[in-house]
C-alpha cells in the first residue's frame, strides 16, 4: 500500500494532536520538580545541538532514500536521548515525550531495516512532531532557555 506525502503529514498531525490531548497538565508537579534541581544548560545545549545535526542527517538520508543511513542516524538519536543530561525536568509529561521520541526512532529503524521508505518517512514525522511538543512543553515551563544569548 502506498501512502502519499499528504497522507503521511495528516497522519503525523493527527498522531501529534492525539498525544497532545493525552498530555493534560501538571503545574503543581512541574513547580515542585523545578525547585528540585536545575539541569546543566551547557550540557543540554550540547545534546540538543547533536540531536539537531543527527535529525538533519536523518532527513537527508530519507530524502535520498538511504534507509541504511536513516537507521544509523535514528539509532544515534536514541543514543543521545539515553544520556543522563537529556533529563531536563522530572515530570510525567516530559517522560511521555521522551518515551515517544524513542518509540518513533524505533519505528523508523524498523521501517528502514524492512526497506519500507513510506513507513520510515511517517516515523520521521512522528519523531519530529514529538520534538516540537517536548520543546514547547519545556519552553512553557519557563525553566530552560538553550539559546546562547538568552538572558
Amino acid at each position: 500500500m502506498k501512502i502519499s506525502l499528504a497522507g503521511l503529514i495528516l497522519i503525523g498531525l493527527v498522531t501529534g494532536g492525539f498525544m497532545l490531548h493525552l498530555a493534560g497538565s501538571e503545574p503543581q508537579q512541574v513547580q515542585a520538580d523545578k525547585k528540585e534541581s536545575k539541569p546543566d544548560k551547557k550540557k543540554v545545549k550540547e545534546l540538543m545541538d547533536k540531536k539537531l545535526v543527527q535529525s538533519q542527517l536523518l532527513l537527508a538520508a530519507l530524502v535520498k532514500n538511504d534507509l541504511e543511513g536513516a537507521a544509523k542516524h535514528a539509532d544515534e538519536l536514541k543514543r543521545i536521548r539515553g544520556e543522563a543530561a537529556w533529563l531536563v525536568v522530572k515530570t510525567d509529561q516530559y517522560d511521555l515525550w521522551s518515551k515517544e521520541f524513542t518509540t518513533s526512532a524505533d519505528h523508523l529503524i524498523k521501517a528502514a531495516t524492512e526497506k519500507n521508505p513510506d513507513a520510515a518517512r511517517l516515523a520521521y514525522l512522528e519523531l519530529t512532531t514529538t520534538c516540537f511538543h517536548c520543546h514547547t512543553y519545556v519552553r512553557d515551563i519557563g525553566d530552560i532557555q538553550l539559546q546562547e544569548n538568552a538572558r
